[in-house]
């Protein structure tokens, strides 16, 4: 008898009321990661555990109106503007009761600014505080930069655990660029132009067919190939004005950028030269990653965001 009260002590233990339940959370994520204006965005809520959730409420701090109820995780925002922003809360409802997330939706347009590196070092760059949700097949990168300087210098830098140049763009030279891939690189001779005038570059990878496209200026060059096939993990350190040579750091200064930075976007897809060009001038027609009109960053060491 007594062997037997032991061995129901010890089921209610694993299988009763006070046994350890996982804790149910929830957390708001937002696709893409930075939004755009004038682009779609998605909120969705995201719940851990097993609470089975039945309904999700969506509001607005300062809003006396619920904006959405319902069993749907996914607030739908078709055309994200100023007018958004603000603080977002979701209250996901199940048998197990209820759990919150809130979610601060903001916009820094940097139109007309730009990022100002006034001197070489090892210890100043941007971080974007972005990257894709998924493993990228194709992308684009685009940004302008102003300098003088003649030396080689790395302008955007996306690294990886196991490749600190899964993509990378750098001026090796006056007058031409290097595009890294998965730790290969194409170049792509462009004119000297005045020493003194801004440049807008754009590059573009696709992994079914290896084809990189490039355009200087708007005007597209030949195109080339490379790492066909090849996969980028999304799983990324962003760096503007420095080169990693590892994962989130190994700076060096004779690669660090002297100068401006502007007008940088990030797409998980090709763009057409149309699209290009509507870049140039900060009006996207394809919703980036990341844009100059909303890019979250975080300024390390000696960089100055001006007029």
């Amino acid at each position: 008898m007594g062997k037997l009260w032991l061995w129901l002590l010890a089921l209610t233990g694993l299988f009763g009321p006070s046994a350890a339940q996982e804790k149910v959370t929830a957390t708001i994520q937002a696709h893409p990661p930075a939004p755009t204006e004038y682009h779609q965005l998605m909120l969705s809520c995201e719940v851990s555990g097993d609470p089975g959730p039945l309904q999700f409420l969506w509001e607005k701090q300062g809003s006396q109106v619920p904006l959405q109820k319902g069993p749907d995780n996914i607030l739908l925002i078709p055309s994200f503007n100023k007018t958004h922003c603000g603080t977002y809360i979701c209250t996901a409802t199940g048998s197990e009761g209820s759990v919150v997330a809130t979610y601060n939706l903001w916009m820094n347009d940097l139109v007309n600014k730009v990022f100002v590196f006034p001197q070489e070092t090892k210890g100043s760059y941007v971080l974007v505080k972005a990257r894709p949700d998924q493993p990228l097949q194709n992308f684009t990168v685009c940004l302008r930069s102003y300098t003088d300087l003649t030396r080689p210098y790395s302008l955007f830098s996306y690294a990886t655990k196991a490749q600190d140049n899964d993509i990378l763009l750098i001026k090796s030279r006056p007058g031409e660029y290097w595009l890294y891939v998965g730790g290969k690189f194409v170049s792509f001779h462009v004119p000297m132009g005045s020493p003194m005038g801004s440049e807008h570059i754009c590059a573009s990878w696709e992994s079914t067919t290896g084809i990189v496209s490039f355009w200087f200026n708007g005007k597209p060059w030949p195109r080339k190939g490379m790492q066909k096939g090849y996969i980028v993990s999304h799983e990324a350190v962003i760096v503007l004005g420095q080169d990693q040579d590892s994962y989130g750091g190994g700076f060096e200064t004779g690669q660090s950028f002297v100068g401006e930075i502007s007008d940088v976007y990030m797409w998980d897809l090709g763009l057409s030269g149309r699209e290009v060009k509507s870049a140039m001038y900060n009006s996207p027609i394809q919703a980036p990653i990341f844009g100059w009109r909303n890019l979250p960053y975080e300024i390390k060491g000696e960089v100055y965001l001006k007029p």
